[in-house]
């Protein structure tokens, strides 16, 4: 017995029907796969893009903070994991301090902030 030489002769494993008794061939739901999966898809790219917006705002401000603390005039060196404020002078200059605002009430506090191992000023 001679073996097909090509699957379209061996019809078991033809993946369509060769007859009208077959059964018909049926188109699958595209629209309803891709209604469902582009809105998925919109949906994820939308909560990332908003996950992103609230790190650059995140990241503009905590740019802001370092730019305070790194201008402000300092009589010593700050250490890695303590507190220090930064205060405002009468005339607009500023300076980091050890003391707390709850105990000096003499210049205005813009902020406390605390010295993390990579030298960023992070607002506590």
């Amino acid at each position: 017995m001679k073996k097909p030489d090509r699957v379209a002769d061996n019809k078991m494993t033809m993946p369509y029907g060769d007859s009208v008794s077959a059964p018909t061939i049926v188109k699958p739901d595209v629209d309803g796969f891709l209604s469902v999966r582009v809105g998925e898809a919109e949906n994820a790219i939308r909560t990332r893009y908003e996950e992103i917006q609230r790190e650059f705002e995140e990241l503009v401000a905590n740019s802001k903070d370092n730019e305070l603390v790194y201008n402000a005039s300092m009589s010593f060196v700050p250490c890695v994991g303590h507190t220090y404020h930064v205060y405002e002078r009468d005339d607009g200059s500023t300076f980091l301090s050890l003391i707390e605002p709850s105990q000096w009430n003499r210049f205005t506090c813009l902020g406390s902030f605390r010295l993390a191992t990579d030298s960023l000023w992070v607002r506590v």
